[in-house]
């Protein structure tokens, strides 16, 4: 059985940032459904926060990529399974291209649906039309991708602990 070096861990603004980052999109993601449903005079407001932490995800996303790559990091858990080892190294790295894509998808969606400009002016009028955005379907695909991937990120957490009995989470705490 393999056994990891659980005494390795993350440096501590990248736990704050893990963490952080985890309550906001786990807070953006129903808060953008719910967003969709409304008609556009009732959803500036929701809207507005759900950019703010689409803004505030992006820039500690950019942060925590620099102490990625700056830091040192614990080296990549084992499982004895060349697929589970090759699937958690996926999985991590989903996270990130979907932490810069779906903030990114928003930007451009505020921009050419006039979100962005009604935010700013408060004047739903300038809202256009969007019912085939490309941005706005990309930004809701890749919504539903990080949910999975979380889902299956947190599955995995169980079943390391299950399978190998080791604590993983104690790295990111």
């Amino acid at each position: 059985m393999i056994k990891n070096d659980l005494t390795q861990k993350y440096n501590k603004p990248t736990i704050w940032i893990h963490w952080l980052t985890t309550i906001l999109i786990i807070v953006s993601f129903p808060l953008g459904k719910y967003v969709e449903e409304l008609e556009p005079i009732d959803k500036l407001g929701f809207l507005k926060i759900h950019a703010i932490l689409g803004f505030i995800v992006l820039f500690l996303s950019i942060y925590r990529s620099y102490l990625y790559f700056k830091s040192p990091r614990p080296k990549d858990l084992k499982t004895g399974s060349v697929f589970n080892d090759k699937l958690i190294v996926w999985i991590h790295n989903i996270f990130y291209i979907l932490l810069f894509l779906i903030p990114l998808t928003g930007i451009i969606t505020m921009i050419t649906t006039g979100y962005g400009d009604a935010l700013l002016t408060g004047n739903i009028n300038l809202i256009k039309p969007h019912e085939e955005s490309l941005p706005l379907e990309s930004h809701e695909i890749l919504a539903t991708i990080m949910m999975l991937t979380l889902a299956l990120h947190i599955i995995g957490v169980i079943k390391h602990k299950i399978l190998t009995k080791e604590n993983t989470i104690k790295r990111i705490i």
